[in-house]
């Protein structure tokens, strides 16, 4: 990895497919923006999702000018094998693609989207060496329909819905709601800063869940940005102020949630 002035001006090589394999974990397929960096992201993305939406793919080279980037599919979704576990597993393929990035040196953090948030803190909650982590219309738990999602909100998110290309994913029958939950001594457990983002425009996860995660998290700080899409859609949205809080949040020596408003 270099280090150079020289090196953080090039533009990155891009690894895909890259394949992470470790041991009791399923294999982890990403994309991957190598430019030699001494920080990196991990961008996970939400269900019926993959590293290959337009959405991810910008924040993904926006990103890539500041730090290395790896975009992960996770299980049951895109090119990652098996079946989506609501959340039973697919932490441990956050925890392996950022032990994988530290392993080369690099200063590591993760930005999950929706249920990519949930991976990610799940991840970090049970040991995954990330520096800090983003929340981006993430859920603090299963309880996503305790409002009614088919209103206003949901019309104003559907232009930037239907312009998606997606993969059906392949999921688990799920247990609901009590099995592999994510509680709050889990949640509890995350100890690195954490940025939350929440967009007051969001059809699918309502602002209870970012005031559960700011409130069993000492380290949290909440971005609300009035009018903002659900989770990857605030690309659609609001894309300069999502990328603008990532990439100020990210940045070495930033102090963390305390620079955002």
């Amino acid at each position: 990895m270099s280090s150079s002035g020289a090196g953080a001006e090039a533009l990155p090589r891009i690894v895909d497919p890259l394949v992470i394999r470790a041991e009791g974990t399923p294999d982890v397929v990403g994309t991957f923006r190598d430019g030699g960096r001494p920080t990196a992201a991990v961008l996970v993305h939400g269900i019926a999702g993959s590293r290959r939406l337009a959405e991810i793919e910008r924040v993904a080279e926006s990103l890539a000018a500041e730090h290395d980037v790896l975009s992960i599919d996770v299980l049951g979704h895109g090119d990652s094998p098996g079946r989506f576990t609501w959340g039973r597993d697919e932490w441990r393929q956050v925890d392996a693609a950022v032990r994988h990035l530290r392993r080369e040196g690099r200063r590591t953090s993760v930005v999950g989207f929706s249920f990519g948030g949930y991976h990610a803190a799940r991840a970090v909650a049970r040991g995954a060496p990330a520096e800090r982590i983003v929340l981006v219309g993430a859920p603090a738990d299963r309880r996503v329909l305790d409002h009614f999602p088919f209103g206003r909100k949901l019309l104003r998110n559907l232009p930037a819905m239907l312009r998606r290309r997606r993969r059906l994913p392949r999921l688990e029958t799920l247990l609901w709601p009590r099995a592999d939950v994510l509680d709050g001594r889990e949640i509890a457990a995350v100890g690195c800063p954490v940025l939350v983002i929440h967009g007051t425009g969001d059809f699918l996860v309502s602002r209870r869940h970012a005031e559960r995660w700011l409130a069993l998290l000492p380290s949290a700080r909440l971005l609300e940005i009035p009018g903002g899409f659900h989770a990857e859609y605030l690309m659609a949205s609001h894309p300069g102020v999502l990328l603008g809080a990532l990439l100020t949040f990210l940045a070495p020596g930033s102090g963390g949630p305390a620079l955002l408003p």
